[in-house]
């Protein structure tokens, strides 16, 4: 079985909704993006020193000499010695419109879009990475759980994900894992397949997001 979700999302909204929803300026490194994967820097919402949220730019993977981690289990980061000092002092939100996750019946993997149905933005729970080297930068993973029904099928593991009005209770660390499931769990989700071009973070267009079938995949077509 798999453990992790995928590791590929969006976020395109625009800069001054973003901003209105985080209650901080944006980044002028920010642009929207519609196939954020690991490695890339995103868009993230911290409080240093447990002060007011400041949106910034993180590294999305903590690279350690034995693994290169994107995702932590929000059952044991509490727990687990790589994470649990973040949990209890860098906790963050990653604004998201959706996220991709692949089916895999053995012989194709076919890409979905899952995405909230009410259309807004929604935050993963995160934790975050000050490094000591400025030049490399903080970095960051996204805390997974188990899926809604409405994902289960696909894949046994789902973002955490929390809506604007959690965003203080998150960051201050108030709000506990039990709680961070739970309210995820009342987010309803929305999915539908989406062309296999997604598999190339080469591509970040819009049209990443569009429904489509093997009959209108643009990819399949070119052959």
């Amino acid at each position: 079985m798999r453990s992790l979700m995928c590791g590929r999302y969006t976020l395109h909204t625009n800069r001054e909704k973003l901003a209105e929803i985080i209650g901080s300026a944006v980044p002028e490194a920010y642009e929207p993006d519609y196939n954020i994967g690991p490695g890339r820097e995103a868009l993230s919402v911290v409080a240093r020193d447990r002060t007011e949220p400041v949106a910034t730019m993180l590294h999305w993977g903590l690279r350690t000499p034995q693994n290169f981690h994107i995702n932590a289990r929000i059952e044991t980061a509490d727990t687990t010695p790589r994470f649990r000092e973040s949990w209890q002092t860098h906790r963050c939100l990653l604004p998201a419109n959706g996220f991709y996750e692949w089916y895999q019946d053995g012989i194709t993997k076919q890409p979905y879009f899952i995405y909230p149905k009410h259309g807004e933005p929604v935050f993963f729970a995160g934790l975050w990475f000050p490094s000591p080297d400025e030049a490399a930068g903080s970095a960051f993973v996204i805390l997974t759980m188990p899926a809604q029904p409405a994902v289960r099928d696909i894949h046994e593991r789902m973002p955490v994900l929390l809506g604007p009005d959690t965003q203080a209770g998150w960051l201050s660390g108030q709000l506990n894992k039990h709680a961070a499931q739970e309210l995820s769990n009342q987010v309803p989700l929305e999915k539908h397949t989406v062309s296999r071009r997604v598999n190339s973070v080469q591509n970040k267009d819009s049209r990443l997001i569009e429904a489509t079938s093997p009959l209108n995949d643009d990819q399949m077509m070119l052959f």
